[in-house]
């Protein structure tokens, strides 16, 4: 199964959207090179896409259902935390994965340290792209939220407004921009009304918008798309909207990049219409407008709040030489071993974190041999303990 049916398959608008955009090509962003000072940023999140196909990974996983299906549906899978939760699953995971290359008679791939990125990346950013909305669900909050007191949808209501032409919308992330950009004017007319002002939990911004666009009597074959965002864009439109004047210079709002935001692209979406109220009323008393979204913004500046805002975890070069001694790692890797295992004090430094991923997992299928056919298991790996080796190796090892 090629990638190009997979991703087109995707019950997600938002990936289909991704791939018109984004394109198959790794030089779409070339006009867009500024890179982060605050954290990793990809230029284009889906080119590990073709690492996983290339290196196999659709023959035994899937994604929404496509793919393989004799390991886990990554799709339904999610990559939070730090980059060390990452490796510290498929490395846990490597022992079920042997099994399969055996009985499939095929051999582990090996990753280079760019594609190990790509791929990491690609599979975390699968949380953020999120799948499809509940109609029915969706249909109740429009009555439950009393959208249908101002709004219709599926026919002619005297004196309401009707947001059938959001269905010309091919991305749910559109319909927010929009809510976003009649804010203030909506919540205006909330309060002379006595209406309660929408509060969106988890899913339910997608459920919504899923319901709206199904509802709608109008009908067109052309939709207009907006990507899932540009991470670095975002972050120049972080700064150009006034965000981080509030968030990080004066420090009245919350610290962006300390809160949960390991959500898909629609419930940040969500988040960001909950604060939208409180927010206008902080600008009133600096007197800056709430700000109004253009195009791609909305997705550019949520795509840059979900890839700044990976959780760190704890380690040190104390533990690092710790867990050496108790996996028994020392045990092959000693200087003059039979084993053909590199010597502890050769390893190191790692100019990455996925040079260090990738040697590590390129180094299973020796561990394979020396460990496994001997009637041992290997030794599982926690997030921390992962990073203190990686610590270990990039210090002098006294």
């Amino acid at each position: 199964m090629k990638i190009r049916i997979l991703i087109f398959s995707f019950p997600a608008t938002l990936l289909l959207s991704a791939i018109i955009f984004y394109g198959f090509s790794t030089d779409n962003y070339s006009t867009q090179k500024e890179k982060s000072s605050k954290t990793e940023l990809p230029d284009n999140p889906l080119d590990g896409r073709i690492v996983f196909e290339h290196k196999g990974c659709i023959n035994c996983h899937s994604i929404y259902g496509y793919g393989g299906k004799t390991a886990q549906d990554l799709g339904k899978h999610n990559f939070s935390g730090s980059n060390f939760n990452l490796i510290s699953e498929m490395w846990n995971h490597s022992g079920e994965m042997f099994g399969q290359t055996e009985v499939k008679n095929s051999d582990q791939q090996k990753f280079t340290a760019k594609e190990f990125q790509e791929l990491r990346i690609f599979l975390y950013y699968l949380r953020y792209l999120g799948g499809s909305g509940d109609i029915i669900a969706g249909e109740k909050l429009f009555s439950k939220m009393r959208c249908n007191d101002c709004h219709s949808v599926g026919k002619v209501i005297p004196n309401k407004i009707r947001l059938d032409k959001l269905w010309n919308y091919g991305s749910p992330l559109s319909i927010a921009q929009s809510m976003w950009n009649h804010a203030a004017r909506m919540q205006k007319m909330q309060k002379t009304t006595n209406l309660e002002i929408p509060v969106f939990k988890e899913e339910e911004f997608t459920d919504l918008s899923s319901y709206i666009t199904s509802a709608s009597a109008y009908k067109k074959e052309q939709k207009n798309y907006m990507t899932p965002g540009n991470p670095i864009a975002g972050e120049k439109i972080y700064s150009e909207k006034g965000c981080f004047y509030c968030h990080d210079k004066k420090h009245t709002a919350p610290d962006l990049s300390k809160m949960n935001l390991n959500k898909s692209v629609i419930e940040i979406a969500g988040l960001m219409w909950n604060h939208s109220a409180g927010m206008e009323q902080a600008n009133k008393k600096d007197n800056i407008p709430l700000p109004v979204f253009k195009r791609n913004e909305m997705a550019d500046l949520i795509s840059f709040l979900y890839f700044n805002n990976k959780s760190d975890i704890d380690g040190s070069v104390e533990s690092g030489k710790e867990v050496i001694q108790e996996k028994g790692c020392i045990n092959c890797h000693y200087s003059g071993n039979s084993y053909d295992a590199p010597d502890v004090s050769a390893m190191g430094p790692y100019d990455s974190q996925d040079k260090f991923f990738s040697e590590l997992w390129n180094h299973l299928p020796l561990m394979k041999k020396n460990i496994y056919l001997k009637g041992k298991s290997l030794s599982k790996l926690l997030p921390t303990e992962i990073k203190s080796l990686y610590l270990y190796f990039n210090s002098n090892k006294g």
